[in-house]
Order: structure tokens, then sequence, then C-alpha cells
């Protein structure tokens, strides 16, 4: 078996800035080790970058949307190529009945910052806190945006604050999965460069 690479800590800024366009990510959450679950999702966005909040798109009838709803918190976990297989069985599994973590074979361990598990195996996780419903201070037509949720058609978005990243040494976002047309490609190829 091959030796895991060391992970450190990263600027949430910096973890921006690693993620690959259009990311296959793996999402978990659960505010108790017994009721962690992880799926896959492929709706993703950076909705502020002071301060730093993300949202991942989740459609309601899935068994994690509960869990992302109870939570305080969830993570975000960008995976390689070889966790391929991982990523098929979150994406396609319920975890109503099952341990998904072990169906897929990654192993959860909790965050630094927050109650949900991130991925040991994958190469960047992202804790994301929940933004609050405190601070209803703005208009009622804002109130769903200040509880982290927002329902818009069969998904809902759960926006959160990054709180802490970890990432490999050896991170190549090149190599992290995407997901477009029914296949999974990966970004290593470059058509056009930036015009300076």
């Amino acid at each position: 078996m091959l030796k895991e690479p060391e992970k450190i800590d990263l600027d949430v800024f910096d973890a921006i800035a690693h993620l690959p366009p259009a990311p296959v990510l793996l999402v978990a959450s659960g505010n108790k080790e017994e009721d962690w679950n992880v799926t896959t999702v492929g709706m993703f966005n950076v909705f502020s970058m002071f301060p730093v909040v993300v949202g991942v798109g989740v459609k309601t009838s899935r068994n994690i949307y509960r869990l992302l709803a109870d939570s305080d918190d969830f993570t975000i976990n960008v995976p390689q190529s070889n966790l391929i297989k991982a990523v098929e069985i979150c994406g396609k599994e319920s975890g109503l009945k099952k341990n998904k973590f072990k169906e897929a074979g990654i192993t959860p361990v909790k965050g630094l910052r927050v109650k949900s598990p991130i991925i040991k195996e994958c190469w960047l996780n992202m804790e994301c806190k929940k933004l609050s419903s405190a601070k209803k201070t703005h208009a009622e037509k804002v109130a769903a945006v200040h509880s982290g949720e927002i329902d818009i058609g069969d998904h809902t978005w759960f926006l959160a604050q990054v709180a802490h990243t970890e990432i490999w040494t050896n991170y190549d976002r090149s190599k992290s999965l995407l997901y477009w047309d029914g296949e999974y490609r990966l970004a290593d190829k470059l058509v056009k460069g930036k015009e300076e």
C-alpha cells in the first residue's frame, strides 16, 4: 500500500483557488457519528470571497438532504480519479439503511471545526459552517439566505462559510474528477491559457 501524503492546513482563499472547475464532490454531514452520511454532488458554487461562502445543491428527495437541513455544518471533499468507484457508490446508493462510507471503502474522520466528517482519502477537505439564521436584520426577502438554505425547484442550496481546509502536499487539481454529459473526466489538458 502506498504511503499517504502529508496534509497541511490551507488558507480558505487558497482552498478556493485549488478547487477544480465543475468538480465532482463528496459532501458529508451529520451531527453524530452514527448519523454520518455522504453523497456525490455536482452542484457547487462559490457565493462570496469576503467572507468565503460556498454552496452545494442537493435534491430534496435525497436522504442526506435531511442531515444537511438538521445540521449546522457539512464538509466538502474533493476526490481524485482513483476514487471513481466510491464517487459512483455515494451518488447511487442510499445511506438510509446502509453505511455508504463502508460500502464505498472510504474513511470518515471527525472534522477539526465541525461535527460532520471529512473523508480521509480525499486530497482536499473543506469544513463548512452553514450560515446562521441568528442575523436576520435585513429585509424579509433575504431571510432564507440567512438561514443557509435556498429552495430552488427540486434542489435546495445549502450555503456555508468555510471554517477550515486541509490539502495534500502533492495535490494537483488537474487530476480531480469532473462530470458532464454522463462522463467523468480530468481537466489536465490546457486548451487556452490566460491572456496577459
